[in-house]
């Protein structure tokens, strides 16, 4: 999203609701997109994408315009997704991650890294093994791989420096592949099993 008009933001900040209309709508379906590839299901997604627009209409006042304002939203939102998750993994009742969602929300699709569309095998297992991963690292992939944003706009989004982004995208990558592999050697040993 280009900057948005220096007028709409004053009178959004100021509580005009013509002018929050119109500075939010266009960022709406990215945010229920990210909290989507975040969280998997549609209904704890929109609850998602709901508390991370009213995070950011209460905080739009001070929003001071160092980074895009849709840099900022996506904060805001792996933010609440985040915290959402934490909670989650502390009552131990985590939901399968899907990494599909309608077309309609925010265009088509955006492919993960080495995983095709049509593919009826390789999705599913990094499906599961995105289920299998820490919140930080789910983040940082959903952001780079599937949002597909660059390391600046990632740090901004996640208050990191670039160097920590391309550290933990490694490590995060690393940890897919592990579980991926850990699938697979599970999957081999089972079938010599039979």
């Amino acid at each position: 999203m280009a900057r948005p008009d220096p007028d709409i933001l004053k009178r959004a900040q100021a509580g005009d609701r013509d002018a929050l209309d119109a500075l939010l709508r266009p960022e709406m379906d990215r945010v229920f997109a990210t909290c989507r590839r975040m969280v998997g299901s549609r209904q704890d997604a929109e609850e998602l994408a709901q508390d991370a627009l009213v995070k950011v209409i209460r905080g739009l006042p001070t929003y001071d315009g160092r980074a895009s304002l849709s840099t900022w939203m996506t904060r805001v939102t792996i933010n609440s997704c985040l915290s959402w998750m934490r909670s989650r993994a502390r009552k131990s009742d985590q939901r399968p991650i899907s990494l599909d969602y309608p077309d309609t929300l925010a265009g088509e699709p955006a492919p993960v890294s080495g995983v095709q569309d049509d593919d009826d095998t390789t999705r599913p297992r990094v499906e599961r093994a995105l289920e299998g991963l820490k919140p930080e690292h789910r983040a940082i992939l959903v952001l780079r791989d599937v949002r597909e944003l660059d390391y600046e706009a990632i740090g901004s989004a996640l208050d990191l420096p670039i160097g920590t982004v391309k550290s933990r995208l490694f490590r995060a990558r690393v940890a897919l592949r592990g579980v991926l592999e850990e699938g697979d050697r599970a999957t081999v040993d089972r079938a010599e099993d039979i």
